[in-house]
């Protein structure tokens, strides 16, 4: 067990058996007749019983954790597990896990053996349980529903050991999400390498009322320590060609580039000085996006949550959106950072619950199923089956953003994309950088002034490596 599992409470399960018993019939000796009597009085038949009632057999049961704990999404997840349940004749339970609690409740459930019969979860958490050895190999329900409905990029990132784990159900991809009309006013066009971005943002610094204070920040630098950290500096990473693993071999590769992870990192630690806002720190998801949605901020790195945050909070912005991929440092990009959400299955319970859990999962992949689900949290979910993409395409939520979908479709299916150490494949490393915060704490540092690049991208390192050790254990 990993060395951050340890540390959390191990159950202790009790069982305790109550021995029933009932008295044993007697069988009476025969004797003698006695002697004739008197006929007894003749009595009223007794009244007829009714029959006992049959005993329905109950329904059997399926058990669902899932990461999505937005309402928009959890509601429609909800509807469609109903659905689907009620067309199999079975009862289902849906239970929201929050990523803050999701490794935790993982670990123990892991411990325990009472893990969930399916779970919907990132493909982080999918390689966890893969690692886990607690699911089975989804390959019979992808080709029932159809391989070749599938982009097969999605497909890939969940093979390892010649096998798909995981039913990806949608993915999302690292975009700078921008203000259209301060680029415009600016006569800015969109930068093709690491110089033109950085001056760019810089022309997107602006003091509105020429008070001499910037009300308006050109990029958003995000550096919460639990994940935020992590998932900015690993796009800088990716553009520059930095990796956790080689993508082709599978070797730990990231001690052999510390030079030039230390070279990104100073890259974006001096955008964070020059044209992000000093809190930023600090912040998560909702800062960011917020920032953005609210006109403080006019560029920051997102997959695409801030459409659904515009619509919602800020109308008016949303015809201002758009985006652009982060470039790459001298122009070609040899990978973005993207990830996903699958379904998976429990291998712990019986054959026909395994089976029964497969049947369930395959019903959830009409195309319009699929494309309902992304659709519940629109720009940033993008479907994993082509036709219903293509029913995606057409929603009115999306209506004003067809290139946008356009160019997001193209780098899915013809370019590079990976979650943090899944460069080759599912790897729990993925899962161990979600769990810890060694990452956020060493970029802090550095955007704090506690340490150089240099340091903090050799104690990142030392992490990994004790990471990788207790993995290959």
């Amino acid at each position: 067990m990993n060395n951050w599992l340890a540390r959390l409470l191990a159950f202790l399960m009790m069982a305790s058996v109550v021995a029933c018993t009932t008295a044993p019939q007697t069988n009476v000796a025969a004797t003698e007749p006695a002697a004739a009597t008197e006929p007894a009085a003749a009595t009223e038949p007794a009244a007829a019983t009714e029959p006992a009632a049959a005993t329905e057999p109950a329904p059997q049961k399926l058990v669902i954790w899932t990461n999505l704990t937005a309402e928009a999404q959890a509601k429609i997840l909800q509807k469609q597990f109903s659905e689907v349940a009620a067309e199999m004749g079975i009862e289902v339970e849906m239970v929201t896990i929050s990523f803050s609690d999701m490794y935790a409740k993982l670990a123990t459930a892991v411990q325990s053996g009472d893990v969930p019969d399916i779970m919907h979860t990132n493909f982080a958490g999918v390689a966890y349980l893969y690692s886990q050895g607690m699911v089975t190999p989804m390959d019979d329900v992808i080709d029932a529903i159809g391989r070749d409905d599938f982009i097969s990029t999605y497909l890939r990132v969940l093979t390892v050991d010649g096998a798909t784990w995981g039913v990806p159900d949608w993915a999302l991809h690292t975009s700078v999400w921008y203000r259209k009309d301060l680029f415009e006013q600016k006569g800015l066009a969109i930068p093709t390498n690491w110089d033109e971005f950085e001056a760019v943002a810089q022309a997107l610094n602006i003091d509105e009322n020429n008070d001499g204070n910037t009300d308006v920040y050109g990029f958003a630098v995000p550096m919460h320590a639990v994940q935020v950290a992590p998932q900015t500096y690993y796009e800088f990473l990716y553009s520059a060609g930095v990796y956790t693993f080689d993508p082709q071999t599978g070797k730990y590769v990231f001690g052999e580039q510390k030079e030039k992870a230390a070279e990104v990192l100073d890259y974006m630690i001096e955008l964070y000085k020059t044209v992000s806002p000093p809190s930023s720190t600090e912040w998560s998801w909702s800062e960011y996006r917020n920032a953005l949605v609210e006109g403080t901020v006019a560029m920051t790195l997102d997959m695409g949550a801030v459409v659904g945050l515009a619509k919602a909070n800020n109308p008016t912005m949303v015809e201002n959106l758009g985006r652009f991929d982060f470039p790459g440092q001298h122009g070609t990009k040899p990978a973005s950072f993207g990830s996903g959400y699958a379904f998976v299955a429990s291998n712990q319970g019986s054959e026909a619950k395994v089976q029964l859990a497969e049947e369930f999962i395959q019903r959830l992949y009409t195309p319009e199923l699929a494309a309902e689900r992304a659709l519940s949290r629109p720009m940033f979910a993008f479907p994993s089956l082509y036709p219903a993409l293509a029913i995606y395409k057409q929603d009115p939520s999306v209506a004003e953003f067809q290139d946008e979908i356009a160019t997001i479709s193209d780098a899915f299916e013809h370019s590079n994309w990976y979650w943090y150490g899944m460069e080759h494949g599912l790897s729990q490393m993925s899962s161990q950088i979600e769990a810890t915060t060694f990452f956020g704490e060493a970029i802090q540092g550095v955007a704090l002034g506690m340490q150089t690049s240099t340091e903090a991208v050799d104690y990142i390192d030392q992490q990994l490596q004790e990471q990788l050790a207790v993995i290959e254990q």
